[in-house]
C-alpha cells in the first residue's frame, strides 16, 4: 500500500468565496447605513458594479488615488504625504458658524466631509455632489463612514437631477434661507466641471428661492394673521373645497395670468370659452369678463386692498367663483358678486376650532397662479395650460396692457408720464433684484429674484 502524502489530502481553497468580505468590513458597513437613510441611492451603489480605483499609499498610511480627467489626463485626488492634513487645513480656512446647509462639490476619499461634518454644527445638514460612482464605491470600500451616513445629515447627489435636488433640500428650506456654504474639492470640480457648474448654480437658485419665502413670511407674518382674524365670518359661512374634487376631471384647465404675452394671445381665449374649464387670477377677470369670457373660477390670496380694484365694476349677475385663502383682504369678498370658496386654515381652524369646519385645503402657493394651478389639480382637470405666465418682463413690460393696474396708475398718468413710463418705473423700482435672463425665444430678457423664486415653485410643482 502506498502511503498517502498529507499535503495530497489538503482541500483546494473555496473559490465561491473569494468575495466574501469580513463582517466588520468598511463597505459592508457604509451600505447598511445607506440602506437605512437613503434606499434609492443604496440601489444605485449596488447596480453600479464592482469596479474600484487602484488606492496608493501615502507617507501618514491613509490612502490617496490617481483618477481619470478625460481619455489622456489623470490627476491625483489627495495630498501623496498626508491627506487627513490636507483636509483638516482647508476645513479650518472655511467659516461655517452662520451656514447650517453644506454643499461640498466633490467626495473623493471623503477626508473632507469627515472634517466638514466634525466642524459643523450638530443640526447641519451636508450636500455631497459626486457623479462618480466608481469613486463613491473605492471610497466606500477604503474607509468607514457609517456613523457619519447614519447621521441622516449627509445627502448625496450623484446625478443632474434639479427636481430631486430641490424635492430632497425642502424639507431644509429653513435652514437653507439661513445660509449655504458651497465647498469645492478643487480635483473633483476639475475632473467634472460641467457637472458642479450647473449644481452650483442650482444651488444659487435654491438658496434664492429659500430666503425669498422666509423673507415674504417674515415680513407679511402679522397682517396675515390679522386677515385671517377678520375674515372667520366668511370662513365659517363659505363652503369647503371639498366639493370642488374631481368635478372637472379630464377636462382641460387654461390659467390665466397678467404677464406681458398675455396681450398676444389674449384673443384665442374666446374659442377656448367653454370648451376649457378658464381659472383666472385675479388680475385679469375684469379683462376676461370685458371681453366677453366668464371664468370658471377666479383665485386670490394677496392681503393687500389693492386687491379690492381686481373686483370693482364687475357685472352682478357675474357666475365666476372665487376660491381664495383666508389671508386674502376680506374686502374682495364682499365685492365680488359670485359664489365664494374659502380654503382651509390651520389658525382659522385653531380659532374655531369647537366648529371642527374640516376646511378642504390645498398646498400654499406664493401667488395666485400657484394657487391656480393647484386648483386645476384638485378639480382634475388635465392638462392644465398657462397663458401669460411669463414670470419676467418680456417686451419691457410688466404688465398686461388693460389691467386693472393702469386704473391704479391714472392719477399719476400725464404728458410727463405715461403708461409705458409706469411699466418700467415698475420694473426698475427694485434694481438689486433685477437679474438677465433669456426666455424661450432664446432672447435676452430682466426678470427679479422673486419672479425667478416662482419659477422655482412651478418647477418644483411640475416635477
Amino acid at each position: 500500500m502506498t502511503a498517502t502524502c498529507p499535503d495530497e489530502t489538503r482541500r483546494a481553497p473555496d473559490d465561491s468565496r473569494r468575495f466574501v468580505l469580513q463582517a466588520d468590513h468598511p463597505l459592508l458597513a457604509n451600505l447598511a447605513a445607506i440602506w437605512g437613510c437613503d434606499a434609492r441611492f443604496a440601489a444605485v451603489l449596488e447596480r453600479s458594479g464592482d469596479d474600484r480605483y487602484a488606492l496608493l499609499p501615502t507617507r501618514s498610511g491613509a490612502h490617496t488615488l490617481v483618477a481619470p480627467v478625460d481619455e489622456t489626463n489623470k490627476i491625483l485626488l489627495h495630498s501623496r504625504y498626508d491627506p487627513l492634513a490636507e483636509a483638516r487645513a482647508q476645513a479650518d480656512a472655511i467659516d461655517l458658524g452662520d451656514k447650517p446647509v453644506i454643499c461640498v462639490l466633490g467626495f473623493a476619499l471623503g477626508y473632507l466631509v469627515e472634517q466638514l461634518y466634525a466642524a459643523a454644527s450638530p443640526e447641519a445638514i451636508i450636500c455631497i455632489f459626486e457623479p462618480d460612482l466608481q469613486l463613491l464605491r473605492t471610497a466606500f470600500f477604503d474607509r468607514n463612514f457609517s456613523e457619519l451616513l447614519a447621521s441622516r445629515r449627509v445627502l448625496f447627489f450623484h446625478s443632474l437631477d434639479k427636481a430631486d435636488l430641490f424635492t430632497r433640500l425642502m424639507p431644509h428650506s429653513a435652514l437653507a434661507a439661513v445660509g449655504i456654504a458651497i465647498v469645492s474639492h478643487a480635483p473633483s470640480e476639475r475632473r467634472h466641471g460641467d457637472f458642479h457648474l450647473q449644481q452650483r448654480q442650482w444651488i444659487d437658485e435654491f438658496s434664492a428661492f429659500c430666503k425669498t419665502n422666509i423673507n415674504t413670511l417674515v415680513l407679511n407674518g402679522r397682517r396675515t394673521c390679522e386677515n385671517i382674524a377678520a375674515n372667520l365670518g366668511w370662513y365659517s359661512a363659505a363652503p369647503s373645497a371639498e366639493r370642488l374634487a374631481n368635478r372637472y376631471r379630464g377636462a382641460p384647465a387654461i390659467i390665466v395670468s397678467a404677464g406681458p404675452s398675455l396681450r398676444k394671445n389674449q384673443h384665442l381665449l374666446k374659442d377656448a370659452d367653454g370648451k376649457a374649464v378658464i381659472i383666472a387670477a385675479q388680475t385679469t377677470l375684469r379683462p376676461l369678463v370685458d371681453m366677453g369670457i366668464e371664468p370658471q373660477f377666479v383665485t386670490s390670496l394677496d392681503w393687500s386692498d389693492i386687491c379690492t380694484r381686481f373686483f370693482e365694476k364687475l357685472p352682478a349677475n357675474l357666475r365666476t367663483e372665487l376660491v381664495a385663502e383666508p389671508k386674502a383682504s376680506g374686502a374682495i369678498f364682499s365685492l365680488h358678486p359670485g359664489p365664494v370658496t374659502l380654503l382651509g386654515n390651520e389658525l382659522a381652524d385653531r380659532l374655531l376650532r369647537e366648529m371642527n369646519l374640516g376646511k378642504g385645503r390645498l398646498p400654499s402657493g406664493a401667488t395666485v397662479a400657484h394657487l391656480a394651478y393647484y386648483l386645476a389639480v384638485h378639480l382634475g382637470c388635465d392638462p392644465i395650460i398657462f397663458v401669460g405666465q411669463d414670470l419676467g418682463f418680456s417686451d419691457g413690460l410688466c404688465y398686461a396692457p388693460g389691467t386693472n393696474y393702469e386704473e391704479v396708475w391714472r392719477p399719476e398718468t400725464g404728458r410727463f408720464c405715461t403708461v409705458e413710463m409706469k411699466q418700467w418705473e415698475q420694473i426698475v423700482r427694485e434694481r438689486h433684484i433685477l437679474r438677465r435672463v433669456v426666455d424661450q425665444q432664446g432672447n435676452s430678457t430682466y426678470t427679479e429674484e422673486r419672479l425667478f423664486t416662482y419659477l422655482q415653485q412651478f418647477e418644483r410643482d411640475f416635477l
